[in-house]
């Protein structure tokens, strides 16, 4: 056999191959990187071992680690208050208090997860279509929810599945209510026959506003005590009389007005034409006798379309075709938008109530999958609202906290137009002209998905134990887990009784690289208005321990080698070069040991250097090279 030379520099490897050194070569070759080498078997250095690998937590908080035994992990939930919208529980940047997402329950309230209220069909709706909208107005010291469809203002004094209307006023005999607004003494509508009518009760008789008659009305809004009316691409400040005064009329003749609201300092008004929405501000006259030209505050990205425009608390909140935006006027009123708060279907309405907003959501997800609670959970998207909390943000300070609030849990399909609230209820209007409200009964089940659980560290763990933790209320609590994305599957039924306050359940092992638990509440069987509350959650788990090879390869680095008594030249200067740069780059490579491979980085070198080079430029001599397994 002839001799094996390697001159060329070892930069690269002559080969990447993983298969085992050809058989000619004995037990006293390695190859490394794809390189053949020759080890030092008589020198008593050359050993193979093992070691533990043991897992660490790769997160910098250590909430979750404190009173616990050496390599007993936990994570737990004992709040839920942050809101929606994290799909990772365990990151550095990670909001201890906020989950992923969830139907029917109530975090809102710290240390505790409950049910939202159920919800009825207002009287008198079920035979409504259509475009719906809802107003509080005042009218002889009496409070009344106005709901004005079709021709019509209907007006409530009570929230009930049974009361019919106080009364109905037809607007404009034989012409369609195409906007409505409040002074909040009276209804004020736009309608199809090009004039705004006002009345003033359930059994007032409706007037013109003005006899002005426009041409392409798409917009009524009552703001800063000024009517603000759109037609076409104009803007008027609708003056009670037969002359309105223009305000603005841009220069794109498609160009659309739709929604107005009243800021600190400035009237707000959100069109659009095609998918390019602008936001334009009014101010008022110092002395107050008129309203400023229109400027633009702000514009949404392109494709996203605005739909509504709404004030609260000196934030201003817009609907959009992709969620919620929250903004905030600087110095000068213009808008500062915040991140978006992500819906699947366009936002179209707005409530603001104490520290929260209530928002239309057209498509809550309810599913609940496996399909056995089919019988307390939809079967797809439905009708609804969201919900923000202005008092607590998240990922920065124009993103509130937010989760999916109540439901019309029979209605799919149609687009939540309007959000209200009358006695304290919340009430909201659908596109096929429902109205529903917010009642006393609790919801008939809720769950709520926590986020995926590693540890931060994607290795195998055993899971010991869940804990789940309750008030004494009448009720249910379920727990399911879907282990590595598998699916849910049901572990635990608490039925609570009222001196039993937690449950827990063995994990028997179970081993796991992700886990996402799903908490599931269900209301009493015997009294509707009572439900769970839960107050914690957690789960132990311990590191999968492994135990990994290291080699201490003594190889000999001389320009002159024997292999089972074949000669072979190298290069000590360019063998020496690329085992160092083994070591300080820490790349992966492929040790092959006899007839297997392994993948290893270089941990650590000795070099004995024993003598020159024939040619006097470098040294030989025994290379110690000290690898460890990867897992």
């Amino acid at each position: 056999m002839p001799g094996y030379e390697i001159t060329d520099t070892f930069s690269e490897p002559y080969s990447q191959a993983t298969a085992a050194l050809p058989s000619y070569f004995s037990p006293s070759v390695v190859g490394i990187a794809g390189v053949p080498y020759l080890l030092d078997t008589e020198s008593g250095t050359y050993r193979r071992e093992s070691f533990d690998v043991v897992q660490q937590r790769n997160t910098t908080d250590a909430r979750d680690v404190l009173l616990l035994p050496v390599d007993v992990w936990r994570q737990q939930a004992q709040s839920w208050h942050l809101g929606a919208g994290q799909s990772n529980v365990d990151r550095d940047d990670t909001l201890v208090y906020r989950y992923a997402s969830s139907y029917g329950v109530d975090p809102w309230t710290e240390w505790r997860l409950s049910l939202l209220p159920s919800t009825s069909q207002l009287a008198g709706t079920s035979s409504l279509s259509g475009d719906t909208q809802l107003l509080n107005v005042t009218s002889s010291s009496t409070d009344y929810l106005v709901v004005v469809n079709g021709q019509k203002a209907y007006w409530y004094s009570s929230l009930s599945t049974s009361t019919a209307p106080v009364g109905s006023v037809t607007m404009s005999a034989g012409n369609t209510i195409i906007d409505a607004t409040t002074d909040g003494n009276h209804v004020i509508a736009a309608v199809s026959d090009q004039y705004i009518w006002i009345v003033d009760g359930p059994s007032g008789t409706p007037v013109k506003w003005a006899n002005h008659l426009y041409t392409a009305l798409t917009m009524v809004e009552w703001e800063k005590d000024y009517l603000i009316a759109a037609d076409g691409n104009k803007l008027y400040n609708a003056l009670k009389s037969n002359n309105p005064t223009l305000l603005f009329t841009h220069p794109d003749t498609d160009f659309r007005w739709y929604s107005a609201a009243s800021g600190s300092s400035a009237i707000y008004v959100l069109g659009r034409q095609a998918n390019k929405t602008y936001i334009h501000r009014i101010g008022v006259k110092t002395d107050g006798t008129g309203l400023t030209t229109p400027v633009v505050a702000a514009e949404l990205p392109d494709g996203e379309v605005g739909y509504e425009i709404e004030s609260y608390l000196n934030f201003i909140l817009i609907g959009t075709s992709k969620g919620v935006r929250v903004a905030q006027a600087d110095s000068n009123g213009d808008l500062t938008l915040g991140s978006i708060i992500p819906t699947t279907v366009p936002v179209r309405c707005f409530e603001g109530q104490g520290r929260f907003v209530w928002f239309g959501n057209s498509a809550v997800d309810g599913v609940y999958s496996p399909t056995s609670e089919t019988d307390i959970f939809p079967s797809g998207t439905v009708c609804g609202l969201g919900r923000l909390d202005l008092s607590r943000t998240t990922v920065n300070a124009l993103t509130p906290a937010y989760a999916n609030d109540m439901v019309a849990p029979s209605v799919t399909g149609q687009v939540v137009q309007s959000v209200a609230t009358f006695a304290d209820k919340r009430v909201f209007s659908i596109g096929n002209g429902d109205v529903w409200f917010e009642g006393t009964a609790r919801m008939p089940g809720g769950w709520l998905r926590q986020g995926i659980i590693s540890y931060s560290v994607e290795d195998v763990k055993t899971g010991l134990y869940m804990q789940t933790k309750w008030e004494p209320l009448k009720g249910e609590v379920d727990l399911d887990v879907s282990y590595d994305s598998t699916g849910f599957i049901r572990v635990a039924d608490f039925v609570i009784q009222d001196s039993i306050r937690s449950g827990n359940i063995s994990m028997n092992g179970v081993q796991f690289s992700r886990m996402e638990p799903r908490l599931v509440l269900k209301r009493s069987t015997t009294d509707s208005t009572l439900g769970p509350v839960l107050t914690r959650w957690e789960v132990r788990s311990v590191p999968v321990k492994g135990r990994n090879n290291r080699w201490t390869l003594p190889i000999y680095n001389y320009e002159d080698i024997e292999i089972d008594n074949v000669p072979y030249k190298t290069d000590p200067l360019a063998v020496l070069d690329t085992l160092l740069s083994l070591v300080e780059s820490g790349q992966l490579f492929t040790l092959q040991e006899s007839g297997q491979s392994y993948t290893v980085h270089a941990k650590e070198y000795r070099w004995q250097p024993e003598k020159v080079t024939a040619n006097g430029k470098s040294w030989q001599g025994v290379f110690m090279l000290v690898v460890e397994e990867v897992a």
